[in-house]
């Protein structure tokens, strides 16, 4: 009998109000986000990789398009060319962990086992996720990376 009560007390109680008008928004909103997550992320990944090809046509612009190759703000310049190995590195890191975000994968579909299929709902979510995350990681410290380039070509100029 004190078994069932330590087991009633780890309950949470819950409250049996009807939730406000206000609530009932929140409650909707929430679950319109969880419903559409997966379509979030993916587009997520998507303008993440629009990005880092923006940035990778400046990355080149700087320092392959001119009339001589290598340019004259380069030739003598180590900063630079780690610089620009560094934050190619980077940007195509982040690519590549964009392109993995919204990779077309095959899924296990347990038609029957609703609590298997909420599982592997969460295992995609949380992959995409990941990689989505590494990939914003990689792109900001590739943009870091540009920006310093940038500088230290300025600076040199």
């Amino acid at each position: 009998m004190n078994n069932q009560q330590q087991q009633q007390s780890q309950i949470p109680v819950q409250d049996s109000r009807e939730p406000s008008e206000e609530g009932k928004q929140l409650i909707n909103l929430f679950t319109e986000m969880d419903n559409k997550q997966l379509e979030f992320l993916d587009q997520s990944s998507k303008s993440i990789i629009e990005r880092i090809s923006t940035f990778l046509a400046i990355l080149f612009g700087v320092t392959v398009l001119s009339n001589n190759f290598p340019p004259l703000y380069l030739k003598n310049n180590l900063t630079a060319k780690i610089l620009v190995i560094i934050t190619l590195v980077f940007y195509l890191g982040a690519m590549a962990a964009g392109i993995w975000t919204i990779q077309p994968r095959y899924y296990r579909r347990y038609l029957y086992n609703v609590g298997r299929l909420g599982r592997e709902l969460d295992k995609i979510t949380r992959r995409k996720m990941y990689w989505l995350r590494v990939a914003g990681i990689l792109f900001a410290f590739g943009t870091v990376a540009l920006a310093v380039l940038i500088i230290s070509i300025i600076w040199a100029v």
